[in-house]
């Protein structure tokens, strides 16, 4: 697995994108990342594509056109392949104390943020009676608040902090109509895709407190890597991700009390707030409605069947008790399991969202 992840950066970092005259909405092909010269001037911005201003205050004003730009996207390919570099599998950092990181462990999460937009961690100790209790809800704020992440996206599921308690649950309460408090499959998704702008969820924790008898295994996917996926297979299904349209969620039905407003969107977009892009996504069928066209259909086609195969861009983990995944809002699935037997002994993980990405400097 990790062999064949070093290989496919490499190969992804250093050859010439293929040329596409079959592609007729195509944008203009860019050079190879590694190539000296870059095109002379930007092309015009293609209509439909959810470019955005950005705050003149953020570092990353450049990448405003990511989406719309061959140049601009082929330099920051070739930077985000550079800065994943031969890395295979996160390395899991150890936390003697959560509550107050060292130096050390903080730059190793950074690091690792870098690489792949997420860090996993495990406590030491972790409920042997000298070490942190894995079901303290202020451990994951504290460990979250020391890497930038201070502003929690609280929903009708959290308690007062903004933490979600994801367990299974009976059949007959409320919560078990949503697929994370069951033990089925989750399938993948962003979290907070149907949220609007102003609750945006740029990145989210996961802590382990107690794990499953077997299977929940988390998967994820940088949702960086999976532009780089798609666009360098076709521009053309790109754009239509791109759409501000792409998706359709509809209002709340009333029974979740969330109040969710109907709201669409693009996939792919650039957040303004960051100049970083953003995405929503979700594999979910219910409550979501793609746009009606053909380059839609066939780019949400072209994502299901890469997220439906091994792939070394996919990262693999099943947490224990104490460990837990930051991380920039990343494309994640689940997969179904068992509990042990017994009341308390089912599988539980605690989960904050939050407004902020994870500060990496």
């Amino acid at each position: 697995m990790d062999e064949n992840r070093c290989r496919w950066l490499n190969d992804r970092a250093t050859r010439k994108r293929p040329d596409c005259p079959h592609d007729r909405h195509s944008f203009s092909h860019a050079p190879s990342p590694l190539s000296a010269a870059a095109p002379a001037s930007s092309p015009k911005r293609p209509p439909g594509v959810a470019g955005a201003a950005v705050n003149p205050g953020s570092p990353y004003g450049p990448c405003s056109r990511l989406l719309v730009d061959d140049g601009v996207y082929a330099g920051w390919r070739a930077a985000r392949l550079a800065r994943h570099g031969n890395a295979s599998l996160p390395p899991v950092v150890p936390v003697k104390d959560p509550f107050h990181l060292s130096p050390g462990e903080i730059a190793a999460m950074r690091d690792s943020v870098r690489r792949h937009n997420l860090f996993l961690y495990g406590l030491d100790r972790c409920g042997d009676g000298g070490g942190p209790d894995p079901d303290d809800d202020a451990l994951l704020h504290a460990l979250c608040r020391q890497v930038g992440l201070t502003d929690a996206v609280p929903n009708p599921a959290s308690d007062r902090f903004g933490v979600s308690h994801i367990e299974a649950v009976d059949p007959g309460r409320p919560r078990a109509r949503y697929i994370p408090y069951t033990r089925e499959r989750l399938d993948w998704h962003t979290d907070g895709y149907y949220n609007p702008a102003g609750a945006r969820v740029r990145a989210f924790a996961l802590h382990c407190v107690r794990s499953a008898l077997d299977g929940g295994e988390n998967r994820l996917l940088d949702p960086e890597l999976l532009y780089i996926l798609l666009r360098d297979h076709s521009p053309r299904l790109a754009r239509a991700l791109s759409h501000p349209e792409a998706f359709l969620i509809p209002a709340d039905d009333g029974r979740s009390g969330s109040g969710r407003r109907e709201f669409r969107g693009p996939v792919f977009s650039i957040d303004r707030e960051t100049g970083t892009l953003y995405t929503r996504f979700t594999r979910r069928r219910r409550n979501i409605f793609w746009r009606e066209d053909t380059d839609t259909r066939e780019a949400v086609a072209f994502v299901g069947a890469l997220l439906d195969r091994p792939h070394p861009a996919i990262l693999r983990r099943t947490l224990l008790p104490g460990q837990g995944i930051v991380c920039n809002n990343v494309l994640h699935c689940r997969t179904a399991f068992r509990d042990r037997p017994g009341s308390g002994n089912g599988r539980l993980l605690h989960r904050l969202r939050f407004r902020q990405r994870i500060a990496v400097h």
